[in-house]
This record gives C-alpha cells, structure tokens and sequence, in this order.
C-alpha cells in the first residue's frame, strides 16, 4: 500500500470451505517527493499611498504584524480597535466602565520586561499620538476612522520596531497609515 512499508507476514493454511481472517499490521513509510516547490505570493496590489511609508519593505521584513488594505477592507468591522480582536499580539481592554464600548477601549501589548499588559506607542501616518493630546473621553475611534484605514503594523518592544518609532517607551509601537494625511 501506498505509504506503507512492505512485509512478509507467515504462512497462513486455509481449508477447504474455511474461513479464517488474518490481521497484517503495515508501518507507515513517508512518501518520497522529489522537487517540491512551495510559493507563497501575495495577490493584493500594493497601494501607491503606502509605498512611500515603508510599509511594504518592512512587511518584506517580517519583523511585525501587518493588517494590509485587502484585510482591513475585506472585515466587516465598524471600528479600528475591533481589528485587533483575536489578534494574538494586541488587546482590547476598556479603562472604565462610565463609558463603555469603543469610546472607552484602549490597546494594549503583553510587556515583555514584566508581568501582564503595557500600552504601546501609537503613530497615526507617522505621528506619535501622546495620551495628553487627546481629551478627555477621546479614543482611537475618534483619531482613526476604519473607512479611511490603509495599513497597520504591530511591533513587540524591543523586536523590530523600526528606526524612526523607537525609544518613546519601553512598550510596543502600533502604526495606523491613513488615506487622510491632514
């Protein structure tokens, strides 16, 4: 049998008009093939608007997470945060419950220097969103709207984050590139 080792099992006499059933237990055997290629490619096009970001060449990398413009646009969520549901890097925690749902969500990392969460950095088209830029009761619903969303890149601190978003802390950096560069 295909896949299967060849044995010789023992002799086996049957008798006229007998019936007698025999068990041959066959080992497994992998299957040699010879030149095989796997190909992964890509079949979205890149977008103009984020070539000149770098997202491409550092996806090219490997070093992070990516949420590319055919995920985002093929998911059928309303808000940014909801993008990072089931990702196994980033998490959807809410500060308070006064305001709960997306107003309230904040995104945070596993920290990689101590227990629990840490919350990274955040860039929208390449501008580091401090926490007291934002009012009181803002989130990134109200900074990123999931219609304008082109591409996001997640980074564990201190693995891969690229050179112009390091050092503002000793988390993570999430970037958000935008069709709306205003």
């Amino acid at each position: 049998a295909l896949g299967y080792q060849a044995i010789r099992s023992e002799s086996v006499w049957v008798g006229a008009g007998e019936v007698r059933v025999v068990e041959v237990a066959m080992d497994p055997r992998p299957v040699p093939v010879e030149g095989l290629v796997v190909e992964a490619r890509l079949d979205e096009p890149r977008l103009a608007e984020l070539v000149p970001t770098g997202f491409y060449d550092r996806m090219a990398e490997g070093r992070g997470e990516y949420l590319t413009p055919g995920q985002i646009q093929g998911s059928e969520v309303r808000w940014p945060q909801q993008l990072f549901w089931g990702m196994r890097t980033v998490r959807v925690h809410q500060r308070s419950h006064e305001r709960p749902g997306i107003w309230n969500d904040i995104l945070v990392i596993p920290n990689r220097t101590g227990p629990g969460y840490c919350r990274p950095s955040i860039y929208v088209d390449g501008r580091w969103i401090r926490a007291e830029m934002m009012a009181d009761g803002e989130s990134l619903a109200d900074l990123v709207y999931k219609d304008e969303l082109l591409g996001v890149e997640v980074y564990q601190w201190p693995f891969g984050v690229p050179w112009p978003y390091t050092g503002k802390q000793s988390c993570g950096v999430i970037l958000f590139w935008t069709d709306n560069e205003a």
